[in-house]
């Protein structure tokens, strides 16, 4: 594999259990002849396509009652009044179907926008009384001449049309509102007025869509973003990605869990071979995001002791597993390595993007990483414009990922590490693989300065198949030795029960999801 000339949250051990992540490599041997039906299945519906969703709300505690949804006179409480019954909400308690999961979603944000909306237009006529008035009593005459007041009722009226269309489905809306995009890009090419008011990108629909080749897939070590860079994806292509775990995070707005075929997505998440996810299935093209070591090690660490994305081990947890952190690191930084080196010796089209590249310059980083996965050899002025909408103008990354973050940073958690751990850490080896990475000197480099490391060039190291590869080659996703073998796999579950985190006896749904390691 070599270097291009030419034209970077989250791993979820909730998926799989702390055993499940430890597959050893002896059992990969019963799941080989699965392959051949995988691939004939991937243009039919997924046989493992189920996703577990507990959420009884959504993120900012709008209830979605479908009935009121018929029209857009769906009755919205004002400040001050009683809020909707959360009863009304569709259930997220039982696995289902991407289908299912991605209805409720649209469902969810079709809810928003309509009370999204009907704000606007209350603020709207609120503003036009208090102008008649004014000018009824002297003041200022309306500045708006009668033609710019009709095109803007008329803009309105076409606006109001889009926000919920009827006898259409969701996925007909869904459909029709990717027309209506392009139709905007066409008039801000052209220089013309908009004929339509935009959606805010919060509340637009997201769309299965087939791939007419094996899918990219993107590659990560757990904890190194995954979750935010399928969030940004989704955000600015609309297309749901996939995943070949199962796991939690339809709360999270990731509804494509369990889905690989080409025939509803084409950029699917995996951690092989850190774990083994299913099915097998075969990728033409991959993103492979890398995070440092050190703040990938650490931050799973956390995430396993916590089983949340979000909490961090508390001062007295972290002095009790001080004396079992050193073996623990030690043995995942081997997995970190084989998993790296894994990837990087695939004879695929592979693009490299750190996660410190990823969060500090994602709209850069994103507009590589689309130009790579659809292969488009321009971007054009569409991509580029929802680029801008969907990340430039959010302004905080926190606000475009699934779920906000601990609190962190680039270097931040090598406190947690002691000066004998550090060094037995920097051998020689660990160095080479960086500088393939792309951290070339961070070893040798102030931890303080960390944050402010040169971002890769062109944001992104993209790598072209070697020569003698076919073109049309592909990669067998699950299928291979693992980067964890029995001597890696961490006895989480013991050490949780040793340290005080869960109780032995008890069965509750806490104690039972940090015992898994999920949230």
């Amino acid at each position: 594999m070599t270097k291009s000339g030419e034209d970077e949250t989250a791993s979820v051990p909730d998926e799989k259990t702390e055993d499940d992540a430890a597959i050893p490599v002896t059992e990969e041997k019963k799941d080989e002849a699965k392959l051949d039906v995988a691939d004939e299945e991937s243009g039919k519906e997924e046989s493992g396509k189920e996703e577990q969703g507990e959420d009884k709300k959504d993120e900012e505690g709008d209830a979605v009652p479908t009935e009121a949804m018929s029209n857009l006179n769906v009755e919205e409480k004002t400040e001050g009044e009683e809020p909707i019954p959360k009863s009304i909400l569709p259930p997220f308690m039982a696995r289902t179907d991407p289908d299912t999961l991605l209805a409720r979603l649209n469902t969810r944000r079709l809810f928003k926008r309509i009370l999204h909306f009907k704000r606007e237009d209350r603020k709207k006529k609120a503003k036009q009384m208090e102008s008649a008035m004014s000018e009824a009593n002297g003041g200022e005459e309306n500045e708006m001449s009668i033609i710019e007041t009709f095109n803007q009722d008329l803009r309105d009226k076409e606006t109001k049309e889009r926000i919920y269309p009827k006898n259409v489905t969701v996925e007909e809306m869904a459909n029709q509102e990717w027309e209506n995009l392009l139709q905007l890009a066409a008039a801000r090419f052209e220089g013309e007025d908009l004929p339509f008011d935009p959606v805010p990108t919060q509340h637009e629909l997201l769309l299965f869509s087939p791939c007419p080749r094996a899918v990219t897939i993107l590659a990560s070590y757990p904890r190194s973003g995954n979750s935010l860079m399928r969030t940004l994806y989704e955000h600015t292509t609309l297309r749901v990605t996939g995943s070949d775990m199962q796991g939690g995070l339809a709360k999270h707005d990731l509804v494509g869990e369990m889905a690989v075929g080409t025939n509803k997505v084409q950029f699917v998440k995996t951690h092989f071979p850190e774990r083994r996810g299913s099915p097998m299935f075969r990728a033409s093209r991959v993103v492979l995001l890398v995070r440092n070591p050190f703040d990938a090690i650490e931050s799973y660490f956390n995430l396993m002791m916590t089983g949340t994305h979000t909490k961090s081990l508390t001062p007295e947890i972290r002095e009790k597993t001080a004396s079992v952190f050193d073996e623990y690191v030690m043995k995942e930084l081997t997995v970190w390595k084989r998993f790296h080196e894994y990837w990087l010796n695939q004879d695929v089209p592979l693009l490299l993007i750190r996660y410190e590249d990823l969060t500090r310059t994602p709209h850069k980083v994103m507009e590589r990483s689309i130009q790579f996965i659809l292969e488009i050899k321009s971007m054009g002025s569409f991509f580029n414009e929802r680029i801008n909408r969907c990340i430039v103008e959010q302004q905080e990354i926190e606000r475009l990922g699934s779920y906000k973050p601990r609190s962190g940073g680039i270097g931040k958690s090598m406190s947690k590490y002691s000066p004998e751990l550090q060094a037995a850490m920097k051998d020689d080896n660990l160095r080479s693989i960086m500088d393939r990475l792309g951290y070339e000197g961070v070893l040798d480099t102030p931890v303080e300065k960390w944050p402010d490391m040169e971002p890769l060039e062109d944001y992104a190291l993209e790598y072209d198949v070697s020569s003698f590869a076919p073109e049309e080659n592909s990669v067998i996703v699950n299928k291979g030795d693992l980067s964890r073998t029995e001597k890696e796999v961490t006895p989480w579950k013991k050490y949780k029960l040793d340290f005080g985190i869960i109780e032995n006896e008890c069965d509750c749904e806490e104690c039972r999801s940090k015992a898994r390691g999920g949230n």
